[in-house]
């Protein structure tokens, strides 16, 4: 007889995972076979054309993921069903939904123009590209990515493919794993041992493709290395799995300037996360809803439907944030030079993006922290000078170690928490976030402030009604708040997410100053 529990992945720590394989009760193959039988599941098309008539469309199939081509709903829409007194619509045409084919791969297509949320879709859409050989590129599709055992490529197949088929594919390097050190892996050298991982599409990948979710005719549709991170990881023993689906480029629909101008408006309700590759992602909560704002969706939702154990994505301004909130994951966002973004990644801002890790538990985020640290360079990226500053703000104790808080009445004392008010805004005319926003400041000065003990130091803005219980940062002069304040603390954004940093001195009380017309605490509604 044996008291040990039966070993479930979905929701394991990564604590948890590692015991399993010591017990003998998993093994990294099986955990990667186990992930690509719940993507083959769930992974499919969660979204509907919006047509101007609502007919049926002809059943079309998609490019292959988990070994199974997608498939799309003939059922459409029809906008008048949507738009109400869409008959005295009086602007530029509509552009409704259609298939079309791919431009990166003209014999599967792709849902374009208007869509619409499959209600209780049973599918997310959250993983573009699967490393399963054969489907992980479309340069070396199929045939073209034979492994090297089965002899040579057919003809016509690239020259470049003869050297990416030597790539191991994600259960190759499972088995890999298992030959090597089957239940004793070293786990101080590989702490992300058997960790299966999805990576917004812009993060460099040499075994998989890389467009930042585009769809263009590339001659050579992936890397010929990978992004720091990816390599970070790859070297501390994680399964490099799947990309996730994000908005193409990390942008957002708009008018980028220049003398071309869309013929064609296009309704959405479902905010800007498109990929013209891979479609659109699904909140797990409720598929005719988005995912979020954030352009980094298809990591928050892979990570949420445990698709996947983790997931790095990348933020310009809310773009982890908002896909943690929505989807209800634990997101790490680090200051722009702590972790590598801009050294091999497709951006839209080198000046804001910067990577962000996602977990279902802080405690396994912070271990990702930690295993992305290089044992000799540190977090230092040659590839990114944005890098290069003083790391002042690197702890010098593994960042997991501080998760291990108990949540017993006052745990934090002695902790300054600081709370950036400029993140948290209601603008004038905005309720759908008004009860959230009331809601987490009471918890916020409920939970962290009267339970666990912390004290609480706020920033200041217009919009906002200072909390008179609490301390106020002092700018430094010349410096506005909170990025450069006397305070010393921690400080963290709520609403769409947390932001670390650091500050230097005590901060003194406020003497109040005249209340705002408006105060406000900002998270997207779900």
């Amino acid at each position: 007889m044996t008291d040990e529990k039966p070993f479930r992945l979905e929701e394991a720590t990564i604590d948890e995972l590692h015991q399993a394989i010591k017990n003998g009760q998993a093994t990294c193959v099986a955990v990667v076979q186990h992930y690509i039988e719940r993507v083959r599941a769930y992974n499919g098309v969660a979204s509907l054309l919006v047509t101007e008539d609502g007919a049926p469309v002809l059943e079309t199939t998609g490019t292959v993921r988990a070994t199974a081509p997608l498939r799309f709903p003939t059922e459409t829409v029809k906008a008048s069903a949507m738009l109400p007194d869409l008959d005295k619509y009086i602007g530029p045409p509509i552009e409704y939904g259609r298939m079309e084919p791919t431009a990166s791969d003209p014999a599967v297509q792709q849902q374009y123009g208007m869509i619409a949320g499959l209600p209780d879709a049973g599918q997310l859409n959250a993983l573009a590209t699967l490393n399963i050989r054969g489907e992980r590129s479309v340069t070396c599709r199929g045939d073209f990515d034979r492994h090297p055992s089965e002899g040579p490529l057919p003809a016509g197949a690239p020259p470049v493919c003869e050297e990416y088929r030597r790539f191991p594919d994600a259960l190759e390097r499972a088995a890999e794993l298992d030959a090597l050190y089957g239940r004793n892996p070293d786990l101080a050298k590989m702490p992300m041992y058997g960790v299966v991982f999805s990576f917004k599409d812009p993060f460099d990948t040499k075994d998989m493709r890389t467009t930042a979710g585009g769809d263009a005719a590339y001659d050579i549709d992936f890397p010929a290395r990978d992004h720091v991170l990816v390599e970070q990881l790859r070297n501390k023993g994680a399964i490099i799995f799947a990309k996730a689906v994000c908005t193409e480029y990390n942008g957002r629909a708009g008018d980028p300037g220049g003398r071309h101008k869309p013929e064609q408006v296009l309704p959405s309700v479902l905010g800007y996360q498109r990929s013209s590759w891979a479609g659109n992602p699904a909140n797990p909560y409720d598929t005719t809803r988005a995912a979020s704002l954030g352009s980094s969706s298809g990591s928050g939702v892979s990570v949420s439907a445990n698709l996947v154990m983790a997931s790095l994505g990348e933020e310009t301004r809310a773009s982890t944030r908002g896909p943690a909130n929505h989807n209800a994951v634990a997101l790490i966002l680090p200051h722009k030079a702590m972790l590598s973004f801009n050294g091999g990644a497709i951006g839209a801002d080198i000046y804001c993006d910067r990577a962000g890790i996602l977990a279902r538990t802080i405690a396994d985020a912070a271990k990702v922290l930690d295993a992305l640290k290089d044992s000799e360079a540190g977090y230092y990226d040659p590839r990114d000078p944005y890098t290069t500053v003083p790391r002042s703000s690197v702890l010098a104790t593994p960042y997991a170690s501080h998760t291990r808080v108990s949540g017993a009445p006052g745990s934090l004392a002695g902790m300054r928490i600081g709370v950036i008010r400029e993140s948290m805004l209601i603008r004038h005319g905005e309720k759908a976030t008004v009860p959230i926003c009331t809601a987490a400041a009471v918890e916020i000065k409920t939970i962290l402030g009267q339970k666990l003990g912390a004290t609480l130091v706020e920033s200041s803005d217009p919009l906002w009604e200072p909390d008179r219980d609490l301390e106020a940062m002092t700018p430094i002069s010349g410096r506005r708040s909170p990025g450069w304040c006397r305070s010393s603390c921690l400080i963290c954004c709520f609403g769409s997410g947390r932001t670390v940093s650091r500050c230097s001195r005590n901060s003194p009380r406020r003497s109040g100053r005249p209340s705002s017309p408006q105060a406000r605490f900002s998270a997207p509604a779900r």
